[in-house]
């Protein structure tokens, strides 16, 4: 990541709004690029576009892949490095301000949880991405940034708020399988980790989500096959490993079964783009 120093037009410009936002930027990061261990003096929300790496915070790791986010909070020690094999393309927010932490606070992020899950994904991305890059002497540029920045609260708010209306076994299953996907788990295992029957956790995700735990492990494997076939040269074989599956032709049937089409034709027809 790009070092860089933040001046203030008003040093204590911070302690006098809600929310004062910085600068933003984005980045595709090479393997295994990484940033740390150190500090910022400001917050700043990492949020991943695609790819996947691993945030160290209050003595913590914290996988963390694409459609995530990762926040650094000030004065707190912290390192992040992209993923060797699948490196991490995300864009960020730098800010401060006397609300920061308490609008934190009400989201169920802190230091020793510092990751957020949005539910609109691309909504995160094209906020940031409409945020000017940086502070300028233009106010109505600056009124822009702020208000945008409030924005992205409010859509991790509406996120917030979805998410506790969730049975807590459903969020620790849905993680669990985030976690867990790439090895040859089934929904009994899901269901022994969370600790519920399997019945129970069927009706969980009906009600939450109106699917089955087995059809939301199938898209979270099927979804990461099609990135690595479109985006890499890795063998059919491996990437079946790589999604849980240790047997490429049972892999292949139950890929072409989502996409309607076979791994060697979808990345064919992806190439040819």
């Amino acid at each position: 990541m790009i070092s860089y120093f933040i001046r203030f037009d008003d040093p204590d410009a911070e302690s006098k709004v809600g929310l004062y936002p910085l600068l933003t930027n984005e980045q595709r990061c090479p393997p295994l690029h990484s940033w740390g261990a150190g500090i910022r003096n400001h917050f700043i929300i990492h949020y991943v576009i695609s790819g996947k790496g691993k945030y160290y915070c209050s003595d913590r790791e914290y996988p963390v892949e694409a459609g995530e986010a990762f926040v650094i909070f000030p004065y707190t020690v912290v390192k992040y490095c992209a993923d060797a094999e699948d490196p991490w393309h995300y864009i960020w927010v730098a800010f401060t301000g006397a609300e920061a932490e308490g609008l934190f606070s009400k989201l169920g992020v802190s230091v020793d949880e510092p990751l957020i899950r949005p539910e609109d994904g691309k909504g995160v991305a094209a906020l940031i991405r409409a945020m000017p890059r940086d502070r300028s002497s233009d106010l109505g540029e600056n009124l822009l940034f702020t208000s945008k920045l409030y924005e992205l609260f409010s859509t991790f708010s509406s996120n917030k708020e979805r998410e506790e209306k969730e049975h807590p076994y459903y969020r620790d299953a849905v993680r669990y399988m985030k976690n867990h996907y790439y090895e040859p788990i089934t929904v009994d295992e899901v269901s022994k980790a969370v600790g519920v029957s399997r019945t129970y956790l069927f009706s969980l995700f009906k009600k939450a989500c109106g699917r089955s735990p087995k059809e939301i492990l199938m898209e979270l494997r099927m979804e990461k096959a099609g990135f690595l076939l479109k985006s890499t040269e890795l063998n059919i074989g491996f990437i079946s490993n790589s999604v849980g599956y240790s047997d490429p032709l049972l892999f292949s049937k139950m890929f072409k079964k989502y996409y309607g089409a076979s791994p060697k034709a979808f990345r064919e027809t992806e190439i040819g783009k």
